[in-house]
């Protein structure tokens, strides 16, 4: 089922902030509320002023907001291309473009599982077996080294989900598998290492100022 535009309903851009966004909602609320308007039109109207509604609820909260976004561009850039049967090379390229479009939205970064919801709607099941059914090595590895790439973009225990995914490529691939899985094991040995470097920090600076507040006042 196609997703509604809210944006274009509140006749706002995408990049629009929160006070254009109510701003917009108002003047529009005004236009089309069923008891400012005549009888004649309030039956036609009726559906499009709870369209405006709907999309003043949805943008007007920052979590709403950032789940249609990723909703947004899984239809956008997947939608018409997970439509019908594609040839594994087909596929391929629509990889390549998501890749280059995902690459310039900071926002995705910060939602690991919306991030990861999309990268496996992206290497679906079934995309995954018509690449496998064409037995083009050369394909693979650079279907592979995609996936590798885009799933750097998670954090570690998402990107072991990523990764499970793309078993039934990497089972012929051992040498790219064992690659992927070294760099998992290094990023979750990062992670561990920087939950403890603002503990550290933070004592550090408490140790210091109490030993500044020490001397000062002997």
């Amino acid at each position: 089922m196609a997703l509604k535009d809210y944006y274009q309903i509140l006749q706002v851009e995408p990049s629009a902030d929160q006070r254009e966004i109510k701003k917009a909602f108002r003047r529009l609320a005004m236009e089309y509320h069923p008891d400012l308007l005549s009888r004649e039109t309030k039956q036609d109207d009726n559906s499009h002023f709870r369209d405006i509604t709907e999309a003043y609820e949805i943008l007007s909260d920052p979590i709403k907001r950032e789940h249609y976004h990723h909703d947004r561009w899984v239809q956008q850039s997947l939608g018409t291309k997970m439509q019908g049967t594609l040839s594994a090379y087909q596929i391929y390229l629509s990889i390549i473009e998501s890749e280059k479009y995902l690459s310039g939205i900071d926002h995705f970064r910060k939602n690991h599982y919306a991030l990861l919801n999309m990268l496996l709607t992206l290497f679906s099941i079934p995309r995954i077996q018509t690449i496998l059914a064409e037995k083009n090595t050369d394909l693979e590895k650079k279907t592979i080294l995609m996936a590798m790439k885009m799933g750097g973009l998670l954090r570690s225990d998402c990107e072991k989900q990523f990764k499970e995914r793309l078993n039934m490529l990497l089972n012929a691939h051992p040498t790219i598998n064992f690659t992927w899985e070294s760099s998992i094991i290094n990023k979750i040995a990062a992670e561990r290492k920087s939950k403890y470097i603002t503990p550290i920090i933070l004592f550090i600076v408490i140790a210091l100022c109490m030993l500044f507040y020490y001397y000062t006042n002997r």
